[in-house]
């Protein structure tokens, strides 16, 4: 599936034409009631704009992505249902929280949902964005850049995010069409909010593990994680976020750690190998001993 940053995506696919993108006079308007908080407003208030979207989206992907034809149709079907906007809101398809920021903020959390029997689902997505916020603003030593997140839960299939916005396909959907070998569900959601620090893939996969496994109670030693992406130590193989394991295997935790805060502020970009100033940064927070097989294992490391 297409999307920035997806546990589920693939990074390269062939070039389709797209469908022309419907207009989101499709559905009829909803009236948003009164009372709402205002992040829960604003989303309501954007929500025929997203439809569109993400009915563009489900139309892209159908194509490109035959093994997923089924639950993508679905998502077509359901999205152009012209009264679909005003279901939403009249069943009132949403769920809030906050979570608390290092910087003492609280940090709204809403998620709009596409159909009823989703609520649990978008409520557990809530509170696992709850507890896996402070897990990547202690990581990087820096607040959640933005004061609001929003999740669009189910409308799609397929998981992208950044800005604190997060586009998630629903648990159910992502389970039924993958297999028992398909990463924990859970991952997608510190993933996905991971790359509004972090638009890297690669890179932003390490601390998707890193999240997954603290937030379960593991160490800081990677070799101890029960979810590594099927990592194998040191294998000679190892590219991407395995060979960013073993540079943390290599130099420690901590030490992994200073060199993602140093290359932060430099923002290595999804789809792109990293630059030679992201790893000049990164390996001037190492040992000078340990450096020169640092810097050839980032050179493994890709988009």
């Amino acid at each position: 599936m297409t999307g920035c940053g997806s546990s589920a995506t693939s990074p390269t696919l062939p070039s389709v034409t797209p469908p022309t993108i419907p207009s989101s006079a499709l559905w009829t308007p909803p009236v948003i009631p009164g009372g709402l908080s205002s992040t829960l407003s604003l989303m309501l208030q954007g929500l025929t704009s997203y439809l569109a979207a993400a009915l563009n989206e489900n139309q892209v992907n159908l194509p490109r992505n035959p093994q997923n034809a089924t639950p993508i149709q679905t998502k077509i079907t359901m999205l152009q249902n012209p009264a679909f906007a005003v279901e939403v809101v009249s069943a009132r398809r949403w769920v809030e929280g906050q979570a608390s920021s290092t910087n003492g903020r609280i940090v709204p959390i809403v998620a709009v949902f596409s159909v009823d029997g989703l609520r649990g689902e978008a409520g557990d997505a809530v509170r696992g964005l709850e507890q896996g916020l402070p897990l990547l603003e202690r990581f990087y030593d820096v607040p959640l850049p933005v004061s609001t997140i929003r999740i669009w839960y189910g409308f799609v299939v397929g998981n992208s995010g950044g800005g604190g916005i997060l586009y998630l396909e629903d648990r159910t959907t992502y389970e039924a069409r993958t297999t028992s070998t398909r990463f924990p569900y859970e991952a997608v959601l510190t993933h996905e909010l991971g790359h509004t620090y972090m638009g890297h893939e690669s890179l932003n996969q390490f601390l998707e593990l890193y999240t997954y496994n603290a937030a379960r109670g593991a160490s800081k030693d990677a070799t101890t994680w029960a979810y590594t992406r099927s990592w194998s130590p040191g294998a000679g193989s190892n590219t991407g976020v395995a060979a960013l394991l073993d540079v943390c295997q290599l130099i420690g935790f901590d030490t992994m750690q200073a060199a993602y805060r140093a290359i932060y502020p430099l923002r290595p970009q999804y789809g792109a190998v990293l630059a030679q100033n992201v790893i000049d940064a990164f390996v001037s927070q190492v040992p000078p001993t340990l450096q020169p097989t640092v810097r050839a294992k980032l050179n493994n490391v890709g988009y």
